[in-house]
């Protein structure tokens, strides 16, 4: 397994360069096979990541590995709680674990069909999982199924509101909406254009869809079109802070982007090998970017 670097490391990567004001690296998680997920409790900075080796781990807000555990299968959809208590994690196509802080499993649940998507809430209470026949799930901590909803389209992601108990989602294409935590449809969006990922604000006020080649897509807490932003290349993955402060995204032609409330261009550059997902902190002053082989990069502004 490859160690994660000091804080503050000399050796900066050469893709840092580009335009506008680029980061530092702070540290980056290396890993042992190639990384399939990873996510960021928020509140504690505390990173958890997978690999196809297959194992999966948690490292602290500086890079610092706390546990780790080799799994029989490799993860393939993971989220965590905001203030890093519990999380949950997809092995194989149907197989949903709900983990504790250290990795180890509270429960387990066969669903019906392929997972799509998956959310942990804020501080671990909910967990809802899409699948690809439409259904919806959300379990509470305590295994027990207390929503079931369908949607028109199976939904691609999950997001849970940080300050209502709602939870937002979009399919891949066509249709953007709002559930409450008993499944109740709470608006619903048609879209036209495809979709390559979700990020919300914490208050869900702001909604952001990676738009591939229109760009960012913006919508408002009811779902309606604000705008977009512009950008060069197929936006595929995107996050957000809590505030919306700042916009971490990258394509799928390579380029890496860091973006300010207004869609302003902070610092643009180029990657060298696609990017797995991206994540935002609370308040905007750093990003992750997860890349196959090429580990996790703190990136501090």
């Amino acid at each position: 397994m490859s160690l994660p670097l000091e804080p503050n490391p000399t050796e900066q990567p050469g893709w840092l360069v580009g335009q506008g004001v680029g980061p530092k690296v702070a540290w980056r998680l290396g890993t042992d096979g190639a990384l399939t997920a990873f996510t960021l409790a928020r509140e504690t900075r505390e990173v958890v990541y997978a690999d196809d080796s297959p194992a999966i781990y948690r490292a602290d807000g500086r890079g610092r590995i706390q546990c780790m555990m080799r799994q029989a299968k490799p993860v393939r959809l993971l989220d965590w709680s905001d203030d890093g208590s519990a999380g949950a994690a997809v092995f194989g196509n149907e197989n949903l674990v709900r983990l504790d802080r250290n990795l180890q499993s509270t429960f387990s649940v066969d669903l019906p069909d392929t997972c799509t998507a998956l959310a942990m809430s804020p501080y671990g209470n909910h967990i809802a999982v899409a699948m690809s026949n439409g259904l919806n799930y959300i379990f509470n901590e305590r295994k027990k199924r207390i929503a079931e909803f369908q949607t028109v389209r199976p939904l691609a992601f999950l997001q849970f509101c940080s300050t209502d108990p709602v939870l937002i989602a979009a399919a891949e294409h066509g249709l953007l909406c709002c559930h409450d935590l008993k499944g109740a449809e709470v608006w619903q969006e048609r879209m036209w254009n495809n979709v390559g990922d979700l990020a919300i604000t914490g208050s869900g006020d702001h909604i952001y869809l990676a738009g591939y080649s229109h760009g960012i897509q913006t919508h408002d807490g009811g779902g309606s079109p604000l705008g977009s932003y512009v950008l060069e290349g197929t936006v595929s993955h995107l996050s957000v802070s809590f505030e919306p402060q700042r916009l971490l995204a990258s394509t799928i032609e390579g380029h890496l982007y860091w973006v300010d409330s207004d869609g302003e261009l902070l610092w643009a550059t180029s990657v060298p090998e696609a990017t797995v997902d991206l994540q935002c902190d609370a308040i905007g002053e750093w990003g992750l970017v997860g890349f196959e082989t090429g580990g996790i990069y703190r990136l501090d502004w």
